[in-house]
């Protein structure tokens, strides 16, 4: 179906160390070091689905969605005890539509790494 995952094999991603921002969708996050699987992913997808952005690419995992206020934030982040730095392995990949609330989500299709 989505043919720019082919020959993708599971790799590794560092994560960094624990961030905040004032964007719901970012509201505390943890940071990736760079990673050239997940480079060349990132540009075969927008080369597939013809996007063009101005934001820099800037890989994550989100701990919290949250409009909570920045103190809030901070206070929840500071609490958190997570190890780093902390590895995980990628086996897979999902496209997901997006569209409304995060309860709304849907996923369209999960593709394994061979």
């Amino acid at each position: 179906m989505i043919d720019f995952f082919h020959g993708v094999n599971p790799f590794q991603l560092r994560l960094s160390h624990i961030g905040m921002f004032n964007h719901y969708f970012r509201s505390i996050i943890m940071h990736t070091h760079l990673n050239p699987d997940l480079e060349l992913l990132h540009m075969r997808a927008g080369e597939h689905f013809k996007q063009t952005s101005n934001n820099s690419f800037m890989p994550h995992l989100s701990l919290l969605y949250s409009n909570l206020d920045l103190i809030r934030k901070k206070q929840l982040m500071e609490s958190m005890a997570i190890g780093s730095p902390l590895i995980l392995t990628i086996q897979e990949a999902a496209l997901v539509e997006t569209q409304g609330d995060p309860d709304q989500w849907r996923e369209i299709v999960r593709i394994p790494f061979s």
